[in-house]
């Protein structure tokens, strides 16, 4: 009886409730199987104590009203580094420069004390590359006090606004190596998580069988002592002070380490090459004046970058205008060689949003496109590489300086004008150590 009724409780709404009853779970069921095979337990047996501090309900609720519009968007540009709002509500067809375009929905959420939101819901009337959008207006600039309000906002119509906690983060970096390498489909895996599911097991005891799943399929003893095992992942370098990081984090895939990467795939790269007819050099200037990444068609809108590219609005449909686009192809291994362009480094195949296909996709990522037609091994990439129209594509962005590898351009004068244009910005070596005139080659 005290086991259903822990079973109801591991249901319930309430965080704490649900994990406390997963605790309690977890200990019962395991005092039963001690009892019947006459042995005794490991571990000492702790009160579970509350986790989150419950915020006092206010006397009456904030009042919020909603309307549904088509999707309109602040219209931005980047000025010298400072992001400039020049149109509160511009639509998809203003901000793809007059071309049809879905029209698309939103819901705004009018909070009443200056606080908006705004979501875009998962439907077909809206381009995929916006659905599921939520994001939060603060009227000022943001404080400690104007984020608590806001978050206090998003708790009121049903939205969790507490960060992940290393358990929460490592639980999915478990389960993305198992999508990404399609071991999600596997039924010893299926078997695995059914198990869990069926005893209602908590966080803790998930990760723990997960990772000896993991530990026996890739015949490890200790699964977080493999060199790629990093369940928090890494901070983008900031692009005004490469000391420091921030922006998105990514994780790392852990079967592959940076040596098991270089020792199968030596010589090969992630090549972009520019498609709106700018050089080279006053590309990367314009690149390290402002945000210091290549971006996504999406990232372009919310950083008031200029939208170009090949497709940018048919790739809002295919889902495409979330990432970025290069190849993965043989790196230029002498001054004047390969096609002019940016070659990154290949460790960014190791990153958990990396697609990559055998063909030119136009960023397509919609219903089961990516698991149908994905490779995730270095023997498929290297395959990939052997077709000029493969594809390899990263989630909203990818810094510059830390991940650039080499940078081709098309003659003695070009590479002079970038030199001039890292050294103007006092930048002579990267981050990883070499020089700069040392990764500009000459075609």
């Amino acid at each position: 009886d005290h086991l259903k009724a822990l079973r109801r409780l591991s249901k319930a709404d309430d965080p704490d409730v649900r994990e406390m009853a997963q605790t309690y779970i977890a200990w019962v069921e395991r005092v039963q199987q001690a009892a019947r095979e006459k042995t005794t337990i490991d571990g000492r047996f702790e009160t579970y104590l509350k986790k989150r501090v419950t915020r006092k309900k206010k006397q009456k609720d904030v009042p919020f009203t909603v309307r549904r519009t088509k999707v309109l968007q602040p219209r931005r540009e980047l000025r010298k580094g400072e992001l400039i709002v020049v149109d509160e509500a511009a639509d998809n067809s203003t901000l793809f420069g007059g071309r049809s375009i879905k029209a698309g929905e939103q819901y705004e959420i009018d909070f009443g004390d200056g606080v908006r939101a705004v979501y875009r819901p998962w439907s077909e009337k809206n381009l995929y590359a916006q659905r599921g959008e939520f994001e939060l207006i603060l009227p000022d600039r943001p404080d400690t006090k104007g984020l608590e309000r806001a978050f206090d906002h998003m708790e009121s119509i049903g939205l969790k606004s507490g960060a992940a906690t290393p358990q929460d983060a490592e639980l999915l970096y478990l389960h993305k190596q198992a999508y990404l390498t399609k071991v999600d489909g596997d039924p010893a895996y299926k078997a695995v998580l059914k198990e869990l599911d069926r005893r209602a097991a908590s966080k803790e005891e998930r990760i723990r069988e997960m990772r000896g799943f993991w530990e026996q399929r890739l015949g490890v003893q200790d699964l977080t002592r493999m060199p790629g095992y990093d369940p928090l992942g890494e901070h983008q370098f900031a692009f005004k002070d490469t000391a420091k990081r921030g922006g998105y984090r990514h994780q790392y895939r852990f079967d592959l380490s940076d040596d098991d990467l270089e020792k199968q795939m030596k010589g090969y790269g992630l090549y972009h090459r520019l498609t709106n007819g700018e050089d080279l050099p006053s590309f990367i200037e314009t690149v390290l004046d402002n945000n210091g990444a290549m971006v996504s068609t999406v990232e372009k809108l919310r950083a008031g970058i200029p939208v170009g590219g090949m497709s940018p609005a048919a790739d809002m449909d295919t889902g495409g205008a979330s990432y970025f686009f290069t190849r993965i192809k043989k790196l230029p291994t002498t001054g004047r060689s390969s096609d002019v362009g940016l070659y990154f480094k290949k460790r960014m195949l190791r990153r958990m949003d990396a697609i990559s296909y055998d063909h030119d996709a136009f960023g397509r990522v919609r219903d089961e496109y990516v698991s149908n037609h994905r490779g995730s091994t270095p023997a498929d990439w290297k395959k990939f590489a052997r077709r000029s129209s493969n594809e390899t594509i990263f989630k909203y962005s990818v810094t510059f300086l830390d991940n650039i590898d080499v940078v081709v351009v098309g003659s003695d004068r070009e590479k002079k004008r970038l030199m001039e244009a890292f050294l103007k910005r006092k930048i002579t070596k990267l981050p990883d150590g070499r020089k700069v005139e040392d990764i500009i080659l000459v075609r």
